[in-house]
């Protein structure tokens, strides 16, 4: 067995045993144990949340008194009493009042784990990606409270760069992670934004002040 296969074996077994939906639970375990993006009380919502592994450790961080809204358009539901799920597409423009009906006063983290569907043509699925994390970027700027907090997954290629550009420009700290439960392999890598210190015009699609 290879070593990222190896890897891969063992962070699906511990998903297993720890009643994870998903390997990918310990991406978000990881980065929220580096960067605390999220706390007791805070309103989460998470973007691309099937199957429910992120869901899981949101509902975990912010505890009784907190929510967390999973976004996706598959089912997926989960019997936590500070979870709820809309079923949506992320670019239907009626979603960003769906979802501040669930926190009017603003969310204090948005979290992105969106990938499209895998072509195997590798320019034309990072361009989907960016797209897909492009429009997380818009959300997060609409929706997350002055000081609010964003995780976005990214494909490393072409548009990477610009992207991290435009993270950084509404957001006080920027770092890029590679979580240990992503394969060696894996052009895959999350932007984790802190702080987010001017709002998004989504209409210039740049960053003015509050």
């Amino acid at each position: 067995m290879r070593p990222w296969e190896a890897r891969k074996d063992l962070y699906w077994k511990m998903a297993k045993e720890r009643g994870y939906r998903s390997r990918s639970a310990f991406k978000l375990l990881e980065i929220q144990r580096k960067f605390d993006v999220m706390r007791r009380g805070d309103r989460v919502v998470d973007l691309g949340c099937h199957p429910g592994g992120w869901l899981q450790i949101s509902s975990r961080a912010v505890g009784e008194d907190g929510l967390v809204i999973g976004v996706d358009l598959k089912d997926t539901k989960l019997q936590m009493r500070n979870v709820k799920f809309v079923m949506a597409d992320i670019m239907d423009p009626g979603l960003v009042e769906v979802l501040r009906s669930y926190a009017p006063f603003g969310y204090d983290a948005v979290l992105s784990d969106l990938s499209p569907n895998i072509s195997g043509a590798w320019e034309l699925d990072h361009a989907r990606q960016i797209a897909l994390s492009r429009r997380a970027l818009e959300l997060a700027g609409l929706l997350l409270k002055d000081g609010g907090n964003a995780v976005f997954k990214v494909f490393q290629g072409e548009e990477f760069d610009e992207f991290l550009k435009e993270v950084r420009g509404p957001f006080w700290d920027v770092h890029v992670v590679k979580p240990r439960a992503s394969r060696s392999q894996s052009s895959e890598l999350y932007m984790v934004a802190l702080g987010l210190r001017r709002r998004i015009d989504s209409s210039k699609g740049d960053a003015s002040p509050p």
